[in-house]
């Protein structure tokens, strides 16, 4: 057919359209003109194409539209109005480069007939499709097969998903027919034949194979199950069964372990053909528990009668008054009674089945351990004091081996041995606090006498005293962490827990007890402080601490410290006593050789200038000037003197306590005023300059003026004697938190380093600097500075003068009252 094939003649309808007259091939007339078919055979020839089921178009050779029918309009969803004389390529641009195009160019170029399946995504279908060539181009049939495709697509997915699960499952799963061959098997079923020797090709295992034949031929000695199994899965082939099962042992290869397999035969339900499902499933571990279950309940039985005779024998443990354990040879526990639970300080339930070691650790469980070897060794009873796990607890443990293990008893002692260790202590802290009278030597031997028998760590803080006593802190304690703890218990700043349980024991007096662990984290169990204390007056604290995490010091030990601070205060006390009387000989001796010394000098220049002043009055022309001159210098020889006796009473006075002091608010210009106005004449004789600095907002101070001035003549007149001329003195006052610091600061060739330390003893510049004077000037300030609740000190850097720095309290700023 070609383009015109089916066109009816100009101006005829078919079927309510026009079309043009059919030529037929042969049928023209001789002058050329071809012959009109009948319109009834081409009424004819497209009734029967709209009345098919299938689909039809036609293409001439140009792949123009040349007919479709109403079925093709429904497929290809668009009316034969919009198709016909259009490209099929460009109406339907989505088949360019498919299979549709290809076939469709290869049944025209190769005039063969074409059948194809394809899907066309546009439409979203699949489509069965023939196409014919003729003279005039391309007919094609086709039709809709997307359901078809999609019932075979979920059929396809139905057995894949009925195949992984198949494969999934341990059980071992074979599909019968009805005459006992396999058709199918799963995973685990080829895995098993695999294991078994057997192998996936047709055979006595795999697909294909006579199952009731292979179950029919069993021999041997593992084969008693097999005549049961082919009679079963017979009934099910016979409608006489729906099913079928039977556990039997696999007789694994030489060595293997025995496995026992359960085996179900069930016929498929529904229409179809007959097909029996066999399945093998692992029951190894079931069969295994029941008969462990079996075991036990015989088991059970015989521990029955067992714990009650143990019932017995531990209702009478328990009403005993000691500690009862018992172990097995190996060492773990096998019984522990109430008493002993709170020996070991944990309920049986954590020691039953367990060793020591394992409980336990450190010195206890060594200790237990190496009495046990000792009684196992001896195959006799041991008896030793030990540690108890309660906290400062001992017993005493008794060990009995047997053929069984070991029988232990406890006993709890810690009241007799603590008796005994403070009686020993005390007995040697006073031996070696008698073995010498040094002030640090009898410290030093307190602590080190405390730790670690009655403590973990030990400070003994001393406030020193006015007869030389240092005020020290000496400690002692089992880990170097303690002890860098226990020094700072003095140190400026603020205070731990420790720090203030010794200044609360030093201002009440009494007994501090720290119960815990304090708030910073110490690790600490307890810890107590006792003031040391003599004829009412606090000279320092003795303070015990327990690393332990549980208490060590209560109200029952405090008798006993207390025993032990009284001793450690009268040793104390008496090396004070010995340091003073000796310091008072020692003492004694410099101010006789000092005195006689300075004393004699002025005492022979009296002397001289009498003679003198006597032979100058025998001479009446040179009388009267030299008598004056001589007499000038008795007064000031006098004067000297009278210092001299003034500054040894202040030593005195200072030394003893019994300095009093005037106290008055002071201005701290008018102060340095009228420093400089006592010291400028005799600083300007010297050559020197003096000048004062003083530092905004310095607030007033409460002192004796005349005190303060004599400090500040000490001090200056210290500057001027070792200032060469052409140099300078610096009086400076500034504001130091609630303190006034005062500041004199020379240019002289200052102290050096090996003197610094001594600058302030009594009579060392007598000693060392004759020119200096006496010796007294820096001891009474430091005095009069430290009566006033102040501190004195010096710096000079080698080479570059001296700066003396003494501070005073200051006073509240009233100045908006």
């Amino acid at each position: 057919m070609g383009k015109r094939a089916l066109r009816p003649p100009s101006g005829r309808q078919v079927d309510g359209r026009r079309w043009k007259m059919v030529s037929q091939p042969g049928q023209e007339r001789s002058t050329g003109e071809p012959v009109a078919v009948a319109e009834g055979e081409a009424i004819h020839a497209l009734d029967t194409l709209e009345r098919l089921s299938d689909a039809v178009f036609s293409l001439d050779h140009s792949w123009h539209f040349t007919y479709l029918n109403a079925r093709a309009e429904r497929l290809l969803r668009r009316p034969r109005s919009d198709l016909i004389d259009r490209e099929l390529w460009k109406e339907f641009p989505a088949s360019l480069g498919s299979l549709f195009e290809r076939e469709y160019r290869r049944a025209l170029a190769a005039q063969v007939n074409v059948t194809f399946e394809a899907f066309y995504a546009p439409l979203e279908t699949w489509f069965d499709v023939r196409a014919y060539p003729g003279p005039q181009g391309l007919t094609v049939f086709f039709r809709d097969i997307g359901a078809r495709k999609h019932a075979e697509q979920a059929l396809n997915e139905s057995e894949q998903f009925l195949r992984s699960t198949l494969d999934s499952l341990s059980t071992h799963i074979a599909i019968l027919d009805g005459r006992g061959l396999i058709l199918e098997v799963n995973a685990a079923w080829k895995r098993f034949a695999r294991e078994n020797g057997c192998t996936d090709e047709p055979g006595p295992c795999g697909v294909g194979a006579d199952y009731l034949g292979v179950t029919d031929a069993a021999r041997g000695d593992f084969s008693s199950e097999a005549p049961s199994v082919a009679a079963g899965i017979r009934d099910i082939l016979a409608g006489r069964a729906e099913q079928f099962q039977l556990e039997y042992p696999c007789h694994e290869p030489e060595g293997g372990a025995r496995r026992w397999f359960l085996m179900r035969a069930t016929r498929f339900a529904g229409p179809g053909p007959l097909r029996v499902v066999v399945a093998h499933e692992d029951i190894t571990g079931r069969r295994e528990a029941e008969e462990a279950l079996w075991r036990l309940g015989r088991e059970e039985a015989a521990r029955e009668e067992a714990e009650a005779a143990r019932e017995r024998m531990n209702a009478v443990l328990e009403r005993i008054t000691d500690g009862f354990a018992a172990f097995d040879l190996e060492g773990r526990f096998t019984y522990v009674n109430r008493h002993a639970e709170a020996h070991f300080g944990r309920l049986r339930e954590d020691l039953l089945g367990r060793r020591l070691t394992e409980v336990f650790s450190g010195p206890q469980a060594l200790a237990m351990e190496a009495l046990l070897l000792r009684a196992t060794q001896a195959h006799v009873s041991v008896e030793e004091d030990q540690p108890s796990a309660m906290e400062d607890r001992w017993l005493r443990v008794v060990a009995y081996p047997s053929d069984e293990g070991f029988s232990v008893y406890f006993r709890d002692v810690t009241v007799q041995r603590r008796a005994e260790v403070w009686s020993r202590f005390l007995s040697e802290m006073g031996a070696a606090s008698t073995h010498s009278l040094d002030w640090g030597d009898v410290s030093h031997a307190v602590v080190k006498l405390t730790v670690p028998t009655l403590a973990d760590g030990c400070a003994l803080v001393t406030l020193g005293g006015a007869c030389g006593e240092e005020a020290i802190t000496e400690v002692a304690a089992v880990t170097p962490e303690l002890e860098d703890t226990l020094r700072k218990v003095r140190t400026p700043g603020p205070k731990d827990a420790l720090g203030r349980a010794v200044e609360q024991a030093l201002h009440s007096k009494s007994v501090v007890l720290l119960p815990g662990p304090s708030e910073e984290g110490c690790a600490m169990g307890s810890a107590v402080a006792v003031p040391l204390i003599i004829q009412a007056r606090p000279m320092g604290v003795l303070l015990l601490v327990s690393g332990h995490a549980g208490p060590r010091y209560g109200t029952e030990s405090v008798s006993l410290v207390r025993e032990l601070a009284r001793r450690a205060a009268l040793a104390l006390e008496n090396a004070r006593l010995y340091r003073t009387a000796r310091l008072a000989v020692t003492a004694r001796d410099e101010t006789l050789g000092i005195v006689s010394h300075d004393l004699r000098a002025p005492l022979n220049t009296i002397s001289l200038l009498c003679s003198g002043a006597e032979r100058h009055l025998a001479r009446a022309d040179d009388g009267g000037h030299s008598v004056e001159e001589s007499l000038r210098k008795i007064r000031r020889v006098v004067g000297d003197m009278d210092r001299l006796i003034d500054d040894l009473l202040e030593v005195a006075r200072v030394e003893s306590g019994r300095s009093e002091l005037d106290l008055e608010p002071l201005d701290v210009p008018g102060l340095l005023t009228q420093v400089q106005g006592m010291t400028e004449l005799w600083a300007t004789d010297k050559g020197l300059r003096l000048e004062v600095s003083l530092a905004p907002d310095v607030p007033r101070v409460r002192a004796d003026r005349s005190r303060v001035l004599r400090v500040f003549q000490n001090l200056v007149g210290n500057a001027i004697k070792f200032t060469p001329p052409g140099g300078r003195i610096l009086l400076r006052a500034e504001r130091r938190k609630g303190l006034v610091c005062f500041c004199v600061v020379d240019t002289g060739p200052g102290i050096d380093e090996q003197s610094l330390p001594h600058v302030f003893d009594r009579f060392w510049q007598a000693l060392h600097v004759r020119k200096a004077g006496a010796g007294l000037g820096l001891a009474i300030a430091k005095g009069v500075v430290e009566a006033h609740g102040g501190q004195i000190w010096v710096e000079s850097p080698p080479g570059h003068g001296a700066s003396f720095y003494f501070t005073l309290p200051g006073l509240p700023d009233t100045s908006s009252d």
